[in-house]
């Protein structure tokens, strides 16, 4: 029963379940008190039953009816990662009214971030369809699994999915993930290194992107490109392995598929030396021994492959000498590649010397070679003696000789073998116009032998010629020699003709001769002297007038003291007639082989090659002379070589000469080549520039910043006197003196610190300079590490109070300087900026102080930096500890009188703070508001003692706050107070 009041309103709920679809209406009666008939309320109503038909449309087009009794398993199989498939459900609306849907995700939430759902419409009009679309986009491999999607429908069914999936790796297949190249030797310029090649298979559906993030180092190379990989597609990557180190390589390829999922390939290596050593090491040096020919010399070496793999090599030989490059002479075996286990694997080299000739002393390298390098294995030395006689000349002219006289030429015959040997000429083979002496004899090892030859013509002849006349030598083949000569009547000069040249060069002359016969001419012109030649026949034709025949000077050697060479030339007509010149021949000295030029940095040791050449057919030993034309001072040039070089007969051998200058110039100089024994020579001119010198080297120098650290440089004297070098260097954290005195020909050592102010890297270079040697550099990396922390400060005072703590520091700045302070933490206070001397190398000490006032109870820290840009940066670690406050008083007040306590609010904010007296004679203001570190007095007043109080009235001024920031518990500060009544001290006295 309700009551209503007058003029009142009360609402009726009425509730309507209907059990069946149709329209409904009734009359609900209303009884009112007091009132004849009830209050009708007609009702009318609808009921409507919600129909709904939900199906599941797979990726393949497949449609499931849905009941919404039971659990829908949506599965989307296998999906790569980054691509998606997706299931359509479809909600129809068959009834009479608007369906209003709700779809919920349900499960674990790193699951829910693969999937995703979109919606078409959160309502569906009567005979509509409505669309949600679940998706799988897995970003990583994963199993779908214990997640549902529930489609809710107001006033109606509820269906279910329980949703499952497999996230796989794109299709990619690798040929390999771990490859270990094992044991590879290190890699030098011309090897083959170890190469493999990783093959990339698409084996999915669908296109791959594959990219690799690896960059190339010195001792792996991978050859890959980013590509897009069609399916069924596949790539090579060769990767190859270039060992630098004996040590373990283990590198890790990264390659990005589809930009979402990686694949790690493993590359291991090790690097090793070629280790291939001597059983006995003495045999790296070979002697072959000194044989004679017929006789044989074997020697076999053994190896051992000290390696940790196992080396495949073959030998190669390749003689200078060509008696060598025959096998039958020297074989080296094998000859084949072998291949030698390593970890000890042992082969033995043989060696097999039989020479088949005469063989000077040689020394020739074996050499071996491994994986495309060749390498120096071994020495060979060994010789064979044998007879080796030889003639100066075998042809020998006489020229023209008057009938009945005679004239003689020497010849020389000379042993240059090792063994001596009998001769013996055949003296019928001379007669009648020649004759030899001696006829017989013994030649021993580098013994010469003189022969006169002498040619005495009977009869006149334009041309007496005897070929093959033989001398037997015991041991070897037999020496052959040709003599030519006329023999005329004594014919006049028709002229003189005069030569002039250097010695050992040429000058030549015509003469003009005629044929006024209708015969052609074959002339055999004889020329007397050895320093003149020219054409053995020379054919005149018929009615030939002036042809000119070639007469050519050739001086070997030079004439002095005003002397000339003497000589004729002799033309023997067929006539029977003849012409004859007289030949002067004059041979100046020569000149310079050469003008070699050549630049190149100062104190810089530089070695030039003289080809030294003899003219002559037998040995000569020349005197080497040095005489530097420029500077006029050569104290600091040095050239230098061997006092004397033997060439052998006509022959050419390099002379080295040795260079070196410590001043930066030009330097001119002659190199003379002279016989002592004949006095004959020939000189070089040198042309030297020596520039400015490099970095002599480059020091590494790495210390703390405030710490020093030293290095050192030789600095050499050559020079006869005392030098003082300067130094100079313009770094201002190096520290060195200013000269250096090196006597003369030492070493002196120049040492020099480093002590940095700041942290970091920089570069310098140090200077030596000295007038007589010029400059010195050397390159300087010095490297900062940065400082410590210094000591730290700590403090220890109550809330409400501070504390002064002196903090010192030493200056280590190269001029006056200023620093400025930093603190983290307002609690500790300090002077802004700190004003400091001139510290240099050794410091100078700092001082300051640092104030502690804290604003919170418990432990403080804060980190002071002090930073200059000369002086570099200092850091101190503070630690500060506030106690509780502690009581302060008794602040003593006559009474009817007050008094100012002072009180600072030592919080970061503002604050309000309540004041309470625990006893009525004092009075104060309750609550103030109190700005951040700002000092607020208290007003304290003191009424009297209370009526019947005995002795002096005492109280507690208490000051707390509410919790701050910061704090755990709020703060109480206590201030004693005594209150002082002379009327009640004089009444106490009293009585």
């Amino acid at each position: 029963m309700l009551w209503l009041c007058p003029c009142a309103r009360v609402p009726v709920f009425v509730t309507f379940r209907p059990s069946q679809e149709g329209e409904v209406a009734f009359n609900l009666a209303v009884s009112v008190q007091g009132r004849v008939q009830p209050v009708m309320l007609n009702v009318k109503a609808e009921g409507y039953s919600v129909r709904a038909s939900v199906q599941c449309e797979d990726p393949e087009g497949y449609i499931t009816e849905m009941d919404p009794d039971c659990l829908h398993q949506v599965d989307f199989k296998q999906v790569e990662l980054s691509d998606k498939a997706t299931f359509v459900l479809l909600v129809s609306n068959p009834g009479l009214f608007s369906l209003d849907l709700q779809y919920e995700l349900c499960g674990p939430a790193e699951m829910q971030r693969h999937l995703q759902v979109k919606l078409e419409h959160y309502s569906v009009a009567v005979g509509k369809q409505g669309r949600c679309s679940v998706s799988f986009c897995p970003q990583e491999k994963c199993v779908l699994k214990d997640v549902g999607l529930s489609i809710k429908i107001k006033n109606g069914p509820v269906y279910s999915c329980a949703l499952q999936g497999v996230a796989i790796p794109p299709g990619l297949d690798f040929s390999f993930q771990k490859h270990n190249f094992g044991k590879n030797f290190i890699f030098a310029a011309g090897m083959t290194p170890a190469s493999h090649t990783l093959v990339l298979t698409n084996r999915g559906e669908r296109e791959i992107s594959v990219s690799c993030s690896f960059t190339n180092t010195p001792y792996l190379e991978v050859g890959f490109q980013p590509k897009v990989l069609a399916p069924g597609g596949c790539m090579d990557v060769p990767i190859t392995f270039y060992p630098r180190e004996a040590k373990l390589y283990q590198e890790k390829l990264l390659f990005s598929l589809n930009e979402h999922t990686t694949q790690v390939v493993e590359i291991l290596g090790q690097g090793t030396e070629i280790k291939l050593d001597f059983e006995d090491p003495r045999q790296k040096v070979v002697n072959l021994g000194t044989l004679q020919v017929g006789q044989r010399s074997r020697r076999q070496i053994p190896l051992i492959n000290n390696s940790a793999s196992a080396i495949t090599f073959s030998l190669q030989f390749n003689p200078r000498l060509d008696a060598l490059q025959d096998e039958r002479v020297l074989s080296v075996s094998p000859t084949s590649e072998v291949t030698v286990r390593g970890g000890g694997g042992r082969c033995v080299l043989e060696l097999l010397f039989t020479p088949r000739e005469r063989l000077l002393a040689f020394s020739e390298e074996l050499q071996l070679e491994c994986m495309g390098i060749v390498l120096p294995l071994l020495v060979l030395r060994g010789a064979c003696h044998g007879v080796e006689i030889r003639l100066d000349q075998d042809f020998l002219t006489f020229g023209a000789v008057v009938q009945r006289c005679h004239t003689s030429k020497r010849i020389l015959m000379q042993n240059t073998g090792d063994i001596g040997a009998r001769f013996q000429w055949d003296v019928r083979s001379f007669l009648p116009d020649f004759s030899i002496c001696p006829v017989e004899g013994y030649i021993c090892p580098g013994m010469e032998v003189p022969f006169e030859v002498t040619f005495t013509p009977t009869e006149l002849s334009q041309g007496l010629r005897y070929e093959g006349l033989t001398c037997s030598i015991e041991g070897s083949c037999p020496l052959s020699l040709t003599l030519t000569g006329s023999c005329i009547t004594p014919p006049n000069a028709k002229e003189t003709l005069h030569f002039t040249c250097q010695v050992r060069s040429q000058h030549t002359q015509p003469i003009l001769l005629s044929n006024r016969s209708n015969q052609c001419w074959t002339l055999r012109p004889v020329i007397e002297s050895q320093h003149w030649t020219g054409a053995a026949i020379f054919i005149i034709e018929p009615f030939q007038t002036n042809k000119v025949y070639e007469v050519t000077y050739r001086p070997m050697v030079m004439t002095t003291d005003g002397k000339k060479h003497q000589g004729s030339v002799f033309f023997p007509f067929p006539d029977g007639t003849g012409m004859l010149y007289a030949l002067s021949g004059t041979a100046e000295p020569p000149k310079a082989v050469a003008t070699i030029s050549h630049e190149f940095p100062c104190r810089t040791n530089y070695t030039e090659v003289l080809p030294v050449q003899n003219w002559l057919p037998k040995p000569q030993r020349f005197r080497v002379l040095f005489e530097i034309i420029k500077p006029e001072r050569p104290d600091t040039i040095y050239l230098k070589g061997l006092d004397y070089v033997e060439v052998p007969g006509l022959a050419t051998k390099d002379y080295k000469v040795s260079f070196l200058t410590y001043k930066e110039g030009l330097c001119s100089a002659k190199v003379t080549f002279r016989n002592e024994a004949n006095g004959e020579y020939l000189f070089y001119l040198l042309s030297f520039k020596a520039t400015a010198p490099g970095v002599i080297s480059t020091i590494e120098m790495t210390t703390t910043v405030r710490q020093s650290t030293q290095a050192s440089v030789k600095v050499e004297n050559p020079l006869g006197a005392s030098l003082s070098f300067t130094v100079e260097c313009r770094s201002l954290d190096i520290f060195m003196p200013a000269q250096l005195s090196v006597p003369a020909l030492s070493q002196g050592t120049l040492t020099f610190e480093y002590q940095p102010l700041r942290p970091g890297e920089s570069t310098a270079r140090l200077v030596l300079h000295n007038s007589e040697l010029g400059y010195f550099y050397y390159d300087l990396q010095l490297r900062a590490l940065p400082a410590p922390p210094e000591k730290p400060l700590h403090f220890r005072t109550p809330l409400g109070t501070g504390q002064y703590v002196p903090l010192k520091f030493i200056n280590f700045s190269r001029a006056k300087t200023e620093y400025s302070s930093k603190v983290d933490s307002p609690d500790f206070v300090l002077d802004k900026a700190i004003t400091a001397l001139p510290g240099l190398q050794a410091g100078v000490d700092v001082s300051t102080e640092v104030y502690f006032e804290p604003s919170q109870l418990g432990q403080v820290g804060g980190v002071l930096t002090l930073s200059s840009a000369l002086g570099g940066e200092y850091v101190f670690p503070l630690y500060g500890t506030c106690t509780p406050p502690k009581a302060q008083g008794p602040f003593t007040i006559r009474a009817g009188s007050n008094v100012t306590i002072p009180f600072k609010n030592v919080f970061q904010q503002t604050t309000a703070f309540s004041f309470q007296v625990d006893n009525p004679a004092f009075t104060v203001k309750g609550v103030e508001t109190i700005r951040p570190k700002k000092t607020h007095n208290i007003l304290v007043t003191f009424e009297g003692p209370p009526a019947g109080g005995h002795g002096p009235c005492t109280g507690k001024l208490s000051i707390s706050s509410p919790r701050a920031e910061g704090q755990a518990q709020p703060v109480t500060w206590v201030f004693y107070l005594r209150g002082h009544s002379p009327e009640q001290a004089q009444r106490d006295k009293l009585s």
